[in-house]
């Protein structure tokens, strides 16, 4: 290959080649590329210094990098990036085996911005991740091919747990050591099987979006509850899925005041027994139990003897000490799992339960009866005792027998208006 060959073999690269005088900076050798970049003529390019082609601050760092690299060996590379005309350039310098410098210079504008790009998303990244890490939301990608999951730190943190236990390096997203198997460790057992049947109706295009509550172990030894939601966004071309994320949201705070909410609704606040409006469920809840197997569903309606009377003389205060009391005795005497016991309004109780036979029910009302009375609350104007005592009617559903709860609270009403009647103080029970 001779000159004119090489020559023109460097004429059509596409980024400029030049060869400097190390001290002045005036070229020895130029491409057509490297003209077309500077924006000169062949006699200007012959006439002119590197140097004096940019400002004062870029021509301070090229003269020291010519000298650097005039000083270095032949084979040190030396860079300098710099802005001309809305474009961004890169030269690149290193000494020839004759002492001058060779350069060759690209414009790198295309991959200066997507490096701006990526900088900009790298940082809008961040700036996501920021704000879920202080929103304690924990992200995940599930890959159900591989049982793999991808997480970011705060998936692991919400937990309770430490990151280096959980994912295999600190990125902003990494790895679940063991994938679904992890995961699957700390899901609540009771949880396990529901929650993976929504992801399987999920994974398999049932639903369009996977949404669940479970409860998982967490590092501190305690329980709590997570709402998972997500969605599968990459399927091949089959329809299998390849690619699922969501997130997960710690909701333990919300459950508990769900659950006191509940509570709230469904109790009486004074005496902590469930109040009338779950009264209707529970008596059917009793009712279907009695069937299965085959005893008698009971309803006791209880009322305290001449209350009134006792707040007029002892004040509502010592009243509602006494109701309290009294709420606690039928707690502790229909103490069975199937029993229920209520305050429906103002001094009137009921326990809901099922007997063998009605001997064992009227033996199990009196014994609340009794102990009423037992607390031995004083009540001058009782005229059954000089305690605080209380009426009850007590009507028993038979497990075949057909009846509206409006009927039952109804007949137990009438049987307790007859226990007043008879002296208070006693049970009345339907013949």
């Amino acid at each position: 290959m001779n000159k004119t060959e090489l020559v023109e073999i460097l004429n059509q690269q596409p980024f400029g080649i030049a060869e400097f005088t190390s001290l002045e900076g005036n070229y020895l050798f130029f491409n057509e590329q490297e003209r077309i970049l500077r924006r000169l003529s062949i006699n200007e390019m012959q006439s002119v210094s590197i140097f004096d082609l940019f400002g004062e601050e870029d021509s301070e760092k090229l003269r020291a990098i010519f000298k650097q690299c005039a000083a270095s060996s032949t084979v040190q590379e030396y860079f300098l990036k710099y802005q001309s005309n809305e474009h961004t350039f890169q030269m690149r310098f290193v000494k020839s085996d004759n002492g001058n410098i060779i350069s060759s210079l690209t414009d790198i504008t295309n991959l200066h911005q997507l490096e701006e790009l990526q900088l900009a998303d790298k940082e809008s990244i961040k700036c996501l991740s920021d704000a879920v890490t202080g929103a304690n939301i924990g992200c995940w990608d599930y890959y159900p091919q591989e049982d793999r999951i991808i997480a970011n730190k705060t998936w692991v943190t919400q937990k309770k747990y430490k990151d280096e236990d959980f994912r295999i390096n600190n990125d902003i997203f990494s790895d679940v050591i063991d994938g679904l198997t992890k995961w699957a460790s700390i899901v609540h057992p009771d949880d396990l099987e529901a929650t993976s049947k929504l992801i399987e109706k999920h994974l398999h295009g049932e639903t369009d979006v996977y949404d669940a509550k479970f409860r998982m172990m967490c590092g501190d030894g305690q329980w709590r509850w997570f709402h998972d939601i997500g969605r599968v966004f990459l399927r091949d071309e089959n329809g299998t899925a390849i690619r699922m994320n969501g997130i997960h949201i710690d909701i333990t705070e919300f459950k508990k005041l769900e659950t006191d909410i509940t509570k709230l609704s469904i109790t009486d606040s004074l005496t902590g027994l469930l109040n009338r409006r779950k009264f209707e469920f529970l008596f059917n809840n009793t009712k279907t139990e009695s069937r299965k197997s085959k005893e008698l569903c009971c309803f006791l309606f209880i009322d305290i003897d001449l209350f009134k009377k006792y707040n007029d003389i002892y004040g509502h205060q010592e009243g509602d000490k006494a109701l309290k009391m009294v709420g606690e005795v039928i707690r502790n005497t229909a103490h069975r799992s199937e029993d229920y016991c209520f305050r429906l309004g103002g001094e009137e109780f009921g326990v809901v339960f099922n007997s063998g036979d009605m001997q064992a029910a009227i033996t199990f009302s009196k014994l609340i009866k009794n102990n009423i009375e037992s607390l031995r609350i004083p009540h001058v104007k009782n005229t059954a005792s000089k305690y605080l005592t209380a009426s009850m009617g007590l009507y028993c559903n038979k497990h075949d027998e057909k009846i509206d709860i409006n009927q039952v609270y109804k007949r137990a009403d009438e049987l307790l208006y007859k226990a007043k009647e008879a002296g208070r103080n006693m049970l009345k029970v339907d013949n």
